[in-house]
């Protein structure tokens, strides 16, 4: 008789019987409220990654604003260091004033072919077919009227 039993019984009171539920609970938020700012709900939904990309985009900023301006910060420091250097090479490249980090630099203005090898080997055979290539890609130049046949002095 329990088979019978079972059979006209709904659902839902067999469930209730076996202490399960045959729904759910949830809430879904249309609006964050947080100390008189209301936001989005899509704001909770920022990663760390987001954060870091939009503060590292506020600093290349400040830098490249305070760089533009000539007004020192902590975070153009670096890149005004780095400027005043190439500044200084420079400066030595044209005069005979040498120290230590302007060898190299000298070095290499004195025989560039001497750092050759510093390039990829395979770079050279493409290169070297790619020139040929090029040559034939070139059309032949035509004779062509782009001034109608008007010259300025004719």
């Amino acid at each position: 008789m329990t088979c019978i039993l079972s059979r006209l019984t709904p659902v839902s009171e067999l469930l209730n019987m076996l202490k399960i539920s045959p729904f759910s609970y949830g809430l879904r938020i249309l609006q964050v409220y947080d100390n008189g700012s209301i936001y989005d709900p899509s704001i909770l939904d920022i990663t760390d990654d987001q954060l870091i990309q939009s503060f590292m985009s506020g600093v290349c900023n400040v830098a490249a604003t305070s760089l533009a301006i000539g007004y020192p910060t902590v975070a153009s420091a670096p890149h005004s260091i780095v400027n005043g250097f190439k500044n200084v090479l420079a400066v030595a490249a044209e005069t005979d004033i040498t120290f230590k980090e302007a060898e190299q630099m000298k070095a290499y203005l004195a025989d560039p072919s001497a750092f050759a090898c510093a390039a990829p080997v395979a770079a050279a055979p493409a290169a070297a077919a790619a020139a040929p290539a090029a040559k034939e890609a070139e059309p032949e130049e035509e004779d062509s009227d782009d001034d109608m046949g008007l010259g300025l002095f004719d």
